[in-house]
């Protein structure tokens, strides 16, 4: 049946990738069992390139990860590593058993079972938590996973925000509803979630450019769109950029080792390559504005990275 729903779509929206279509919609299905949680629609905070999609910009491009943030960041406040961990322990086995009864309600298969890698990876004592949510998928006869990534230390500069998700079929489309009027009804629904502000999210794109391990296109674009639509130019968050990076330079090893590999990176003038993210896109940008962007990008993440060497010298 989802085969056949995921095949209208696409044949109504004009849309090929069938696989990502189909990945959206249960994305927005687990979204919409979260939403209905109370534990964790009042902990955490929807954040990254699918709550830009469903929140801010619309379908410019697919996003196949779900990210969230612990909201109350003041409950670690004078907490040691250990007891964090400690903390953060039953936390997990509760969002768990969470996950674990939508994957059964939905027909996806998880297990919250924090040694076994297919499903769970724990890192940073507890602080970062990726769950895979396996589902068959009916495009490509196969399994897939959704990834859903949790932060639950971060320097939070900006307040949350009070949004609504969308899904793709975010007008009246009367075939879809007649002929599939559960999944119709799922996919055109407005999810409630409190969520990252833009300009929070903003300053989290400059920071993953530049403590995420490689290169991604989407990063550049979502800051060049989110530029373009909002006003927001990196350069006016220039303080709070610097302070995120340097939080997540002080917690994580790997981010300092990606941070440093990214300063090399960037005097090659090769930070930007699209592969195979450009067919990610469902909609065209302008390039010659884009690239005239992203020049103007590269020198301010320069500015970035001498600001947080600068701080760093000073502690």
């Amino acid at each position: 049946m989802r085969k056949d729903f995921v095949n209208q779509v696409s044949e109504t929206l004009k849309i090929e990738r069938k696989d990502l279509i189909e990945k959206d919609f249960i994305l927005h299905q687990i979204l919409l069992d979260l939403s209905r949680n109370d534990f964790f629609r009042k902990n955490f905070l929807f954040k990254g390139g699918t709550c830009l999609i469903k929140c801010y910009l619309g379908y410019f491009r697919f996003s196949e990860d779900i990210d969230f943030t612990w909201q109350n960041q003041e409950k670690f406040k004078g907490m040691s590593q250990k007891e964090i961990r400690q903390c953060l322990s039953p936390v997990i086995d509760e969002i768990g058993a969470d996950f674990e009864a939508i994957a059964t309600k939905r027909g996806l298969d998880f297990k919250c079972a924090k040694g076994n890698h297919d499903y769970v990876e724990l890192g940073g004592g507890n602080k970062t938590l990726t769950f895979k949510v396996w589902y068959d998928s009916e495009i490509l006869n196969r399994r897939s996973f959704i990834k859903a990534q949790i932060n639950f230390l971060e320097d939070l500069r900006f307040s949350p925000a009070k949004s609504i998700l969308k899904g793709m079929l975010d007008r009246h489309i009367e075939e879809l509803k007649v002929l599939f009027p559960e999944e119709y009804k799922e996919y055109s629904g407005h999810i409630p979630f409190d969520t990252y502000d833009i300009k929070e999210i903003m300053c989290e794109k400059i920071r993953s450019i530049l403590t995420r391990k490689g290169v991604k296109a989407r990063d550049f674009v979502d800051v060049y769109l989110i530029s373009k639509k909002f006003g927001i130019w990196p350069e006016n968050l220039k303080k709070d950029i610097v302070t995120k990076t340097l939080f997540s330079l002080n917690l994580y090893n790997k981010y300092r080792n990606n941070f440093n590999e990214k300063k090399k990176l960037l005097k090659t003038k090769d930070i930007f390559v699209w592969r195979h993210e450009k067919g990610l896109l469902l909609t065209d940008i302008d390039e010659k504005e884009f690239y005239v962007f992203l020049g103007k990008l590269v020198t301010f993440l320069y500015e970035v990275i001498e600001d947080v060497e600068l701080q760093k010298s000073k502690t």
